[in-house]
């Protein structure tokens, strides 16, 4: 029975090796698995702050260059108003200016009209004549002068219109430098 109790306990003593074993080898398996897990998860949150950084910094980038165009935009609006304050000026000084031609015009007219016709009887109808042909001529000068006051405040309005819809697009596409 000494030998049967003998290979009992060398069995016994096997397994309790072996356990032993599978314990120490078990618990250095989950030990790696905890540090490569642990580095990882360094690895992880070092690559999200990286991320987190360039979203910031890009943020950044985007609201400065949208500030950097509407400072442009509104530096070109005020441009414009001040060319469209200096066109009026302008105009209002040609208006002066075409106000008193008509006023010559019409003093023009009215002394070719009391001229000397109606006591010259023999003269009166070529006198008379020319007299309604210079007042034609006068008030087609006077209506084209105004026609052509129009088209020209047009043709400023539109062109003020264009050239700040260009600047404020060249300012919008431009990039950040």
């Amino acid at each position: 029975m000494k030998v049967s109790y003998a290979v009992l306990i060398g069995v016994f003593v096997a397994s309790c090796l072996g356990g032993v074993g599978y314990a120490i080898h078990h618990n250095s398996y989950e030990s790696g698995k905890l540090d490569e897990r642990t580095q990882w998860a360094l690895k992880w949150l070092a690559r999200d702050k990286a991320d987190k950084d360039a979203k910031i910094a890009q943020e950044k980038a985007q609201r400065d260059e949208e500030l950097r165009r509407k400072k442009e935009s509104e530096e070109i609006v005020e441009h414009a108003e001040q060319e469209r304050k200096k066109t009026l000026a302008d105009v209002a000084a040609a208006d002066a200016v075409a106000e008193q031609l008509r006023g010559t015009i019409a003093s023009i007219r009215k002394q070719l009209a009391t001229s000397e016709t109606s006591r010259l009887s023999a003269n009166v109808a070529s006198r008379q004549t020319a007299a309604e042909t210079a007042s034609m001529f006068a008030d087609l000068y006077e209506e084209s002068d105004r026609r052509a006051g129009e088209i020209a405040e047009y043709a400023d309005a539109a062109a003020s219109a264009g050239a700040v819809c260009e600047m404020t697009y060249s300012a919008m596409t431009r990039s950040v430098e």
